[in-house]
């Protein structure tokens, strides 16, 4: 079943309703005719999060969108990304000019453009990635901590001009190798938020970890743990989440449903994300060339 338009406007109404936040037709409509050379044939995800309802946000994400739509382009010839200088422009250009990416983007559906991501088909070096020009330095002087919980290789970049932040995802982990206790300790190491067992319990199988960095701050600003559910089984730790996940729209009858829960933490809050299939990932291939992780 393909992916219409209408449907998907509809669908996002319905997403928006669910988190009880804002649809902005006039900023739906401006992305899908950008991106209209194969934004439907992308995967296509829809997430919230457990932030207050005036923060709280729906947004839809685009990954894996063919190379030749150049979406960077796109979007800015159409006036949704601007660039201003910041050195996040210049590390998206140079880390896509040195090595092969597949591209995604995120849309807040009341407000526009958030990210850029760059996905690699083969996975790059922690040493490389932070080696390149336009890199927070904070991100450089955390290389150690990436090598030791991420394996040494970094699957996605995601570049938010909204926050003007940065996040690094490591390679796709095996269930196991990360476990509860290492999540522990690595929240102890950067002094943040610590998990509780019910957190613990919900991330026992997390995919992979990302962390966020900025331009203006020594530190890791925050720290992500994502793992896959089905909606039978999401966590039901806030009902936001399970408002969500329990209506969550789905294009096409009979494919497998999947969600992410993701659990951020930081040095003084922690808070939740959902992440819907929107269409199916069973066909779909994650940076290093493996299949979406099952769904507990």
């Amino acid at each position: 079943m393909s992916v219409t338009a209408e449907g998907f406007r509809q669908d996002l109404r319905e997403f928006a309703r669910l988190a009880e936040t804002r649809y902005d037709p006039d900023v739906v409509d401006a992305l899908l005719a950008a991106l209209a050379g194969g934004w439907a044939e992308s995967w296509l995800a829809v997430r919230t999060t457990t932030h207050p309802p005036p923060v709280r946000q729906v947004s839809a994400r685009f990954m894996n969108l063919p190379a030749a739509l150049d979406p960077v382009g796109q979007l800015r010839a159409a006036g949704l990304l601007g660039f201003d200088g910041h050195p996040m422009e210049e590390l998206l250009a140079e880390v896509s000019a040195a090595v092969p990416v597949d591209w995604g983007v995120d849309l807040a559906v009341d407000s526009g453009v958030q990210k850029i991501w760059t996905a690699f088909p083969d996975l790059i070096s922690v040493d490389r990635i932070v080696s390149f020009p336009g890199m927070p330095a904070s991100a450089r002087a955390h290389a150690a901590h990436l090598n030791r919980w991420g394996g040494g290789e970094i699957a996605l970049m995601a570049v938010d001009f909204v926050n003007r932040t940065l996040n690094l995802y490591t390679q796709i982990l095996r269930p196991g190798q990360l476990a509860a206790t290492d999540i522990a300790t690595i929240l102890r190491e950067l002094d943040f938020v610590a998990a509780d067992a019910d957190e613990l319990s919900a991330l026992a199988w997390p995919y992979t970890v990302y962390a966020t960095f900025d331009w203006t701050s020594p530190s890791i600003q925050r720290i992500c743990f994502p793992a896959r559910y089905t909606a039978e089984t999401f966590p039901a730790l806030d009902p936001v989440l399970t408002r969500f996940v329990n209506g969550a729209p789905f294009a096409g009858p009979g494919r497998p449903r999947g969600f992410a829960f993701y659990a951020a933490y930081g040095p003084t809050e922690r808070y939740y994300k959902v992440q819907a299939d929107y269409t199916s990932a069973a066909r779909q291939t994650l940076p290093g060339g493996v299949g979406v992780p099952q769904s507990r």
